[in-house]
């Protein structure tokens, strides 16, 4: 296990301390902040373009609110608190960059990727284009990134918190399909973009 942390520092260290472009540092930083109101109206339109197009995406939309709460209080309220890790900025180590406040909680896994994880395959497996499913896939994967590049998060943190999301949509869009009719999500990938 020490092995595979200080695997993970290294690759910490790689992809935080190095000295970025100011345009990259700031993109990272605008979307990993909570007030990231250019994110989030992307995310928004994104996400109205989705739900306009037919009642999948409505019903989709409406269930996504419930999986949202689901993802980050599992995450904030019970994996951080069994792990207890220690976020690279509250250990502070030579050559890292902390470009944004560090916040108090623990580090593993990351909430903002899990919860990224959990948005990003319940979307995506409602698109039936792999087009479609690879482009919505892509903000929610640049979010999860930027809290390695902002300081706050291992990569291991990253890695675990998405696929717990994506694990977390998966079983509860499967879930959705044996609801009745009247509440059901329809199979991955019908009437959508």
């Amino acid at each position: 296990m020490d092995t595979l942390l200080d695997l993970d520092r290294r690759l910490f260290l790689l992809l935080n301390g190095q000295d970025w472009p100011t345009w990259l540092d700031s993109l990272f930083v605008g979307l990993t902040r909570d007030e990231a109101w250019p994110a989030r109206v992307f995310i928004l339109a994104l996400f109205l373009f989705l739900i306009i197009r037919s009642k999948a995406w409505r019903r989709r939309a409406l269930w996504l609110i419930p999986l949202i709460a689901v993802s980050d209080s599992l995450n904030s309220q019970i994996l951080k608190e069994l792990f207890a890790r220690s976020r690279p900025c509250q250990e502070a180590f030579e050559g890292m960059r902390l470009l944004v406040d560090c916040g108090p909680a623990f580090s593993f896994p990351s909430s903002h990727a899990a919860n990224m994880g959990a948005v990003g395959t319940f979307l995506a497996l409602g698109a039936r284009r792999p087009w479609a499913r690879v482009a919505i896939l892509i903000l929610p994967l640049l979010v999860a990134y930027s809290r390695v590049h902002v300081g706050v998060h291992y990569p291991l943190d990253i890695l675990a918190g998405f696929l717990e999301g994506a694990l977390l949509a998966w079983l509860w869009a499967r879930l959705l399909t044996r609801l009745p009719a009247r509440f059901a999500l329809p199979p991955d990938g019908t009437k959508s973009p």
